[in-house]
């Protein structure tokens, strides 16, 4: 009877195996889970990860305004071939994207280069709980895909933040990074575009629009014919910074 028991025992071993193969799925899983938390403590991110991508992207670069929400007024901080604008946590002082460059204005408009990165394309947003570290994307990533870094102001390091590209949710989360959309708690920025009718025939162009909850959207940027996107909030809300350029 011995014999007859060794066949059964191997069998058993071999289901349990096979029982144990998918294992690698759930460690698979752990690493997208980590990616996630670690961009959802930056600001401006939704952790409602879609495809946010649309209006707004023909806005490549051009002058930086702010919206003043109490004032309910615009006013321009700087003129040029900017892009990717971000409030600093803690003060008015804006980074902003020229080629290459991450360039700090004051509030006053005074601009001055604090760092030139390769390949970069845009600034996401500051971390809510480490102010010197700013999310960013660069060109360049896996497959095709962005790569995602951190930068340190203070010590000029970028830091890579890894993904796994064959995971659905990290590359849904990296395409919500690319997006003009930003959620600040019950706030959400977006771009809109609108069509008017003129002399010459229909215009589009496309505008940044606030919306809180239990509130209708509202045109903050109010740019009269020319595209507005890029938009991002100050830490305490009452600022809204975005790239304007003249239409085509």
């Amino acid at each position: 009877m011995a014999v007859c028991l060794i066949p059964w025992l191997t069998g058993a071993a071999g289901s349990e195996k096979q029982a144990a193969k998918p294992a690698p799925a759930a460690a698979k899983q752990k690493a997208s889970a980590g990616f996630l938390d670690r961009v959802l403590k930056f600001l401006g991110i939704s952790d409602s990860p879609g495809t946010l991508k649309g209006p707004g992207d023909e806005v490549v670069k051009g002058d930086l305004w702010v919206a003043d929400l109490n004032l309910g007024s615009t006013h321009l901080l700087a003129k040029g071939s900017y892009r990717s604008p971000v409030f600093m946590p803690g003060s008015n002082d804006v980074l902003a994207l020229n080629g290459a460059d991450v360039m700090r204005f004051s509030g006053s408009g005074d601009g001055k280069k604090i760092s030139s990165i390769a390949g970069i394309t845009k600034l996401v947003g500051f971390a809510s709980n480490d102010p010197d570290n700013v999310l960013l994307l660069r060109s360049g990533g896996p497959e095709g895909h962005p790569q995602v870094a951190t930068l340190s102001i203070s010590m000029g390091q970028i830091t890579p933040v890894e993904y796994d590209p064959a995971s659905s949710a990290d590359l849904q989360m990296v395409e919500n990074l690319e997006g003009w959309t930003r959620i600040y708690g019950d706030r959400q920025l977006s771009v809109r575009r609108q069509t008017k009718q003129a002399l010459s025939g229909t215009t589009e162009s496309s505008d940044v629009f606030l919306k809180s909850d239990g509130q209708q959207l509202v045109d903050v940027s109010r740019c009269n014919g020319a595209n507005c996107g890029q938009p991002s909030l100050s830490a305490d809300g009452r600022l809204v910074i975005f790239v304007k350029s003249e239409a085509e």
